[in-house]
């Protein structure tokens, strides 16, 4: 029996075939391949932004938005496709099964399978989705850096000097406002406006778990949007406004300046996409002190995003300000330094 992944490639490959060549080669730009630099190894490497499947799927629907943004159509579409994904909860009806759903999903996506750097054994995964969720073995675990702001997840980021700059470049195709977001406090909004902004895309390769930037006071920390059925993370450039209706949990983080112990605060959005209908976090760490680096958050099924927000200005790592600049595309590891 064919495996899905089989199975849809060559549904995107029929529908390729009767697609007008504009449409087709829009797909066939997104699905193509990028160069991105990864900061832990200092070079340059070239990765597909999507599957041949996902390019037909999500130009349609939310790059072209051939089907609207706001209707009884496109709702339905977005509901039946989670639905779909979260068959990944599906359990492994025997060991071998695991083994071999597990091998063919590292193979497709390019998840590292040898050495073996994952927490528990093939067999011991329970679903797709235990795996896509899955966490490091402690020896292997990504070192946490050093500067006082690190990289909240293993993505794919693009910095902003400040939200205007977020809005007038990246986020031009809907109504979004920063005030529709959820973050908090509202006395700062003013400062996030003014101060660099992060957007993370998260692939289906990544490890998918959510930790701290920094250390400091846990001040807000809730779901926003929480019944939505969430456009695709890939396009925020489209005309669905991810950022103010996509399923979001906000967190927010109050640190304390070295020099006067003024309050500032860094606000992490980690955003669901369509077919990632479920943040896993644990909402006690509201009014508590967490450590920099500590786990918040879980995905389960497919890509997703993160954004963060600074109430300050960041003095960037000086290598990854350099290779970051002009909103080029970089690679980073969950705890890699970026800033003080």
């Amino acid at each position: 029996m064919p495996s899905s992944f089989a199975i849809a490639d060559f549904l995107a490959q029929v529908i390729l075939c009767i697609l007008p060549r504009r449409i087709s080669d829009r797909i066939h730009e997104n699905s193509s391949t990028i160069t991105v630099y990864v900061l832990a190894t200092q070079s340059f490497k070239t990765k597909p932004q999507m599957t041949k499947f996902e390019g037909v799927f999500a130009t349609l629907l939310f790059d072209l938005a051939l089907f609207g943004t706001n209707n009884f159509f496109i709702k339905f579409l977005i509901k039946t496709f989670t639905n779909i994904q979260n068959g990944w909860d599906s359990p492994f009806t025997n060991q071998q099964q695991a083994i071999s759903q597990i091998d063919e999903f590292c193979e497709r996506l390019s998840i590292q399978s040898t050495p073996w750097i994952w927490e528990k054994s093939k067999e011991e995964y329970t679903s797709l989705n235990d795996f896509f969720s899955r966490t490091y073995q402690p020896a292997t675990f990504p070192s946490l850096g050093e500067l006082d702001v690190v990289s909240p997840a293993c993505c794919t980021i693009k910095r902003y000097d400040s939200n205007n700059e977020l809005t007038q470049i990246l986020i031009k195709g809907c109504n979004y406002t920063l005030e529709n977001i959820g973050l908090q406090p509202s006395s700062a909004l003013e400062k996030y406006r003014e101060n660099p902004v992060l957007i993370g895309y998260l692939s289906p390769t990544d490890y998918h778990r959510v930790h701290v930037p920094i250390a400091g006071k846990c001040i807000h920390c809730q779901l926003e949007n929480v019944d939505s059925k969430s456009a695709s993370v890939k396009f925020f450039g489209g005309q669905f406004n991810l950022l103010n209706e996509n399923k979001r949990l906000v967190v927010v983080i109050e640190g304390r300046s070295s020099k006067d112990n003024t309050p500032y605060y860094v606000a992490l959005v980690v955003i669901g996409g369509i077919g990632v209908d479920t943040i896993v976090f644990d909402p006690s760490i509201n009014g508590s002190f967490v450590k920099k680096g500590q786990e918040i958050s879980t995905f389960r099924a497919g890509g997703s995003a993160i954004a963060m927000f600074s109430s300050k200005p960041l003095q960037w790592n000086p290598m990854y300000e350099e290779a970051s600049k002009d909103q080029k595309p970089v690679e980073v590891l969950v705890g890699a330094s970026l800033a003080n």
